[in-house]
């Protein structure tokens, strides 16, 4: 027992044990049975704790042993709700594991009625079934079985908007794993607004203290994504402190979110998900691939956090500790940068931020305060590097016209590389836009090869990858079975 004013501990109970407990009526919480808290209230408590905690396996295997004791019972509303329980604990497993994402065609056609979308489908009507027909009516309103009904109905209520969400959810990820192969800008404000839509209108429907647990950890799935997602347009209009902000607060979301996981499941040679920076590794993962995926995005704007705004972070330490930092990042992004630099012999490789209608006030990056006055670039000035290697943000003026003149001709070239050669003096540039506001210069002092695969290789593969649709496109191989 836990302190005298707490009500009950949780004990964890194994299902064998659970099903005994359940003959006498004893609380599955692991407390002697307490006349305000009935038995249905203690399995379904449990259940959604197991549920919360990734436990799926465990939470199926509670209900489908009461279940089995059922057969004893008269309520047979009870009953129904347990097979719905175990097929919610299916679903929520296949979610999770992003079993939607790997499923090839002929297993589609097959097992169609296994899928998670097919199951919560399932789910859907039969909860808002039983939230109509469980409704105690007439004289059974004042019986015992009558009270577990009206329990039963309001609870199928609530996980309908529930089950509604997850199918929201789905659509989110299958939009998120196809742009990564469209050849078009990624629209980052109207995948927040989607994801702001589903939490407003199904976050609010499931909020009774039994399911607590488990609105909390949708509640933070769909949070430090939105989070990243913020951080990403953030990042891409070159916006320091609310970018900062927002890769804060989903690191703090996913950091609760993992905790949800019982220690004792994660293996001690997977690194703390409290590391800022730190790598993490996906095999040999306690965590549901749902979450390990996310946790990559997060790594993943982090590097790209550490290049956009290098000249910034290069104020604040000296460069030896900045790289040595930025080795450290999920992706070294400068690191590549730095080998294909000393591989091709190129003169200098940029990262061109166009100033113009951005919102927020540019100067030499890092914070403004909204009052102070900053002096519009106009020109040549619009146009700022805002990563140069070698060396910080270092120009060499006789190229700079000729790379504003050439950014201004490759606009709107996703996944294309503009190349022109300068005959006086004898220069070569590759351009790649990354973001409608970002671009990718890679200068040569002399003749190149337009159709150089090297180089094209590595443009084209860095603009995908800062563009985010690498990550985007690896979901689909996160999926476990």
């Amino acid at each position: 027992m836990s302190k005298k004013h707490h009500k009950w501990a949780i004990v964890d109970p194994t299902p064998s044990d659970l099903a005994e407990k359940m003959s006498s009526k004893e609380s599955v919480l692991g407390c002697p049975n307490n006349s305000s808290v009935t038995h249905e209230e203690s399995v379904l408590e449990h259940y959604f704790q197991l549920l919360s905690q990734s436990n799926f396996d465990k939470a199926k295997e509670l209900v489908d042993n009461e279940k089995d004791g059922h057969k004893f019972s008269t309520a047979a509303s009870w009953g129904e709700t347990l097979q719905c329980l175990s097929q919610l604990a299916t679903a929520e497993r296949s979610y999770c594991n992003l079993v939607f994402l790997g499923q090839k065609r002929f297993t589609q056609i097959v097992r169609s009625k296994d899928s998670a979308k097919s199951i919560y489908s399932m789910l859907l009507q039969e909860f808002q079934r039983m939230e109509t027909f469980l409704l105690p009516h007439g004289d059974r309103e004042r019986s015992s079985s009558a009270e577990t009904d009206k329990l039963l109905a309001h609870i199928s209520g609530q996980l309908s908007f529930f089950v509604r969400g997850r199918l929201k959810m789905i659509e989110f990820f299958e939009q998120l794993s196809s742009l990564g192969s469209l050849k078009q800008w990624m629209n980052f404000e109207d995948l927040v607004m989607i994801l702001e839509e589903i939490v407003k209108d199904h976050m609010k429907g499931f909020h009774h203290p039994l399911v607590v647990s488990l609105k909390t950890v949708f509640c933070l799935e769909c949070e430090s994504l939105c989070h990243m997602l913020n951080a990403q347009i953030k990042i891409s209009s070159w916006n320091f402190l609310q970018a900062t902000m927002e890769l804060y607060q989903a690191h703090a979301k996913l950091n609760e979110w993992g905790s949800k996981i019982p220690i004792k499941e994660v293996a001690l040679h997977i690194p703390q998900v409290k590391s800022t920076f730190g790598r993490s590794s996906s095999k040999s993962s306690p965590y549901p691939p749902i979450y390990t995926w996310m946790y990559k995005l997060k790594g993943h704007l982090l590097s790209k956090f550490g290049i956009y705004f290098y000249g910034v972070l290069g104020k604040q330490t000296i460069p030896i500790e900045l790289k040595a930092n930025l080795s450290k990042a999920p992706e070294d992004i400068f690191n590549r940068i730095q080998a294909f630099h000393k591989k091709s012999d190129a003169s200098n490789i940029y990262l061109i931020l166009d100033t113009q209608n951005l919102q927020c006030p540019v100067g030499d990056g890092g914070y403004h305060h909204p009052q102070k006055y900053v002096e519009e670039r106009v020109g040549l000035a619009s146009y700022q590097p805002i990563f140069s290697f070698p060396g910080e943000r270092s120009i060499y003026q006789p190229h700079w016209p000729n790379i504003i003149m050439l950014v201004d001709h490759s606009r709107d070239q996703i996944d294309k590389i503009y190349f022109f050669m300068e005959k006086r003096p004898q220069s070569s540039y590759f351009i790649s836009q990354i973001e409608p506001k970002i671009f990718l210069v890679v200068i040569f002092e002399g003749k190149k090869n337009e159709k150089d695969s090297g180089i094209n290789t590595f443009m084209l593969d860095l603009s995908s990858q800062l563009r985010c649709q690498t990550i985007m496109s690896s979901l689909k191989n996160f999926a476990r079975s």
